[in-house]
């Protein structure tokens, strides 16, 4: 694992607009511990930045149901 593995969360979601919203990406950030990206490691928070490592974020956005 490498820091290039890691975006901050306003990248993330410009890098994946066609599938994300910001509203999406805050609601599924202020939902982590029920929604399952803190178990999954999805999510860091380094001084006041939250950091999305995209690899994880991918494996858990694949395993959800509908």
């Amino acid at each position: 694992m490498t820091l290039t593995d890691y975006e901050r969360k306003n990248s993330f979601v410009e890098s994946n607009k066609t599938i994300l919203t910001k509203n999406q990406m805050d609601w599924l950030t202020r939902h982590r511990e029920t929604n399952g990206l803190a178990d999954a490691g999805v999510l860091v928070k380094v001084s006041n930045q939250w950091y999305i490592h995209t690899a994880k974020f991918t494996e858990w956005f694949s395993k959800q149901a509908a």
